[in-house]
């Protein structure tokens, strides 16, 4: 049987997933309306936990990943060569393409050396599309951890957690002068991994804790009061953005830096009640799991065609944003199952494929060791 995977994880990468297109699907209600109305303006900012949530699971994974036997830095580089940077670049074109086509980017004088290096950095940083520097953010991730992986311990994983909480809230609270240069603009804008850095450093310290957290929420009682401080803190996200008056992105909100953390328990707390519940529902969050990095890298230009070449606008209604959301998600789904079947299809994203045998048995396990807690 193979080793057990975290499903959990799994799961929390698919709500992570939907909430970043809801963020960037309520933004097309909120450009076609000239504002948010009440309902786009809850789903926008109580979703913008999203992407923070992928950088703690891509820590979580990596340092996981670091710490087996199994771990050698040539396999690691090959595997993030085809997994990440390939489907970047792929998509970097896709977007600078279709971006062309519809008249919103010019082509560069390749023998303009100043057009020559705005393109790079564009690309590079990620910003040949307003969602790839996140991708950018995870490759620079994957290279600080290579760097520092054989210090990294319990106890100084912990240390760095605290460090980087401090240098998260000192980036995103001040703006850094290099005399208007690409390191200047590169430093302040939300692709720099110091801006993000606690959120992936909370991931490694979760694989130490995991034991831990698992053992915690295995008792339903533990498991409905982590849910009840959830509903809190949604609470407290809701007050501050309507106290504010303002649209705050992901890496700037400082609730962020304790919502975070407890968001990803509370997640990981309804995966267990889920479990007792339906699995079939689990395994429909899992299916989206293994094709988050798909969903995200595809659904902005799924919003766009829709935008740019559907007969009806559905952006006027906010009543529609929810089956609008869905849409797009099937969409997306729709056209990487079609991408499957394309020759190196793992060159163009990633596509994880699940093993219904290990499904069953991890399943069959997590319920045991719940139904013996309870």
């Amino acid at each position: 049987m193979e080793k057990r995977y975290f499903y959990e994880i799994n799961f929390v990468r698919a709500v992570a997933c939907l909430m970043v297109v809801m963020v960037h699907v309520s933004a097309r209600f909120y450009h076609s309306i000239d504002g948010y109305t009440t309902l786009t303006n809850f789903f926008n900012q109580i979703s913008r936990i999203g992407t923070p949530l992928f950088a703690v699971m891509s820590g979580f994974l990596l340092y996981n990943s670091m710490i087996g036997k199994n771990f050698t830095l040539k396999r690691f580089i090959k595997s993030r060569m085809v997994k990440i940077i390939s489907p970047f670049l792929v998509w970097s074109f896709i977007y600078l393409v279709y971006k062309y086509y519809m008249g919103s980017y010019s082509i560069p004088d390749w023998s303009n050396q100043e057009q020559v290096k705005d393109f790079i950095y564009m690309v590079i940083s990620g910003k040949s599309h307003y969602h790839l520097y996140f991708i950018s953010l995870v490759i620079q991730f994957y290279v600080l951890f290579v760097l520092i992986k054989k210090w990294l311990n319990f106890k100084s994983v912990i240390f760095l957690t605290i460090t980087s909480l401090f240098i998260n809230y000192v980036f995103i609270t001040n703006h850094f002068e290099a005399g208007g240069s690409y390191l200047e603009n590169f430093i302040n804008g939300r692709g720099f991994l110091l801006q993000w850095l606690y959120y992936f450093m909370l991931g490694s310290l979760f694989v130490h804790l995991w034991p831990y957290i698992h053992e915690y929420l295995s008792l339903r009682n533990n498991r409905l009061f982590v849910q009840i401080t959830g509903l809190a803190v949604l609470a407290l996200i809701v007050f501050d953005y309507h106290t504010s008056q303002q649209v705050i992105n992901s890496n700037e909100n400082l609730i962020n830096l304790f919502a975070i953390p407890i968001s990803f328990v509370v997640i990981i707390s309804i995966y267990y009640s889920l479990m007792l519940i339906s699995e079939s529902i689990i395994k429909v969050f899992i299916s989206l799991g293994n094709m988050s990095m798909g969903i995200f890298l595809l659904h902005p230009l799924v919003i766009y065609l829709y935008q740019d070449y559907a007969p009806y606008d559905v952006f006027a209604y906010s009543i529609f944003i929810i089956p609008y959301h869905l849409m797009v998600i099937l969409i997306c789904v729709i056209i990487l199952k079609a991408i499957s079947y394309v020759p190196f299809n793992e060159y163009i994203v990633t596509l994880v494929k699940a093993n219904p045998q290990n499904i069953n048995y991890n399943f069959k396990e997590t319920k045991n060791k719940l139904n013996k807690a309870s």
